[in-house]
Formats: structure tokens, sequence, C-alpha cells
């Protein structure tokens, strides 16, 4: 069942981008071999498909159905986790020796 949405964009946060939206479903993939046949089923992931670029920020079709798809990293975010995990004295740079 696809739906046409106006939803909001991830990145200047108005609400003006066009999507089709694809719900997640439960898909049968059947598999044939000459002693028996058997079915599995898998479920699908929700799929965003942008119809436009944003016409505010200016961001292309493609960033924003990844940033749909995939989710978008906060940068905010990561630096604090990052200032928590030094305060702990856990080492934040894994290094390899050869």
């Amino acid at each position: 069942m696809v739906e046409n949405l106006i939803l909001e964009c991830p990145f200047c946060k108005s609400k003006v981008i066009m999507v089709t939206f694809s719900p997640s479903f439960f898909q049968a993939k059947v598999s044939r071999t000459s002693s028996k046949t058997s079915t599995k089923f898998y479920k699908t992931k929700e799929k965003y498909e942008v119809q436009a670029n944003c016409p505010n920020c200016g961001k292309s079709a493609k960033e924003i159905e990844k940033a749909f798809n995939e989710g978008v990293k906060d940068p905010e975010k990561t630096k604090k986790k990052l200032k928590e995990l030094e305060k702990l004295g856990l080492p934040t740079i894994i290094e390899t020796k050869m």
C-alpha cells in the first residue's frame, strides 16, 4: 500500500517535501529442490522515495531520501558522546600496530 505524503525536511525542518512511502511488509521466498519445496517469509524495510529537492535548504532529493531511509546523524550528539567517553577515561581512537 503505497502512500503519497508531505513530510518535513530532515535538514531544515520545513514541511514541504513530497514523498512516496512504501511501508514494510512480509514477503514469501520459495526455494525448490528435487527433494522438497520450502517457503520462508522475511520482512522488507520501509522505503521513502523523495519526489523533488527541498526548496528551502536546497538539499537534493537523493540526500533527503538517504536521510529518511538511513537516518540523519547529529554531529552535536556525536561530540557529546565522545566527551562523555573521554571523561570516563575510555579511548576514543583505536590504534592498530602492524
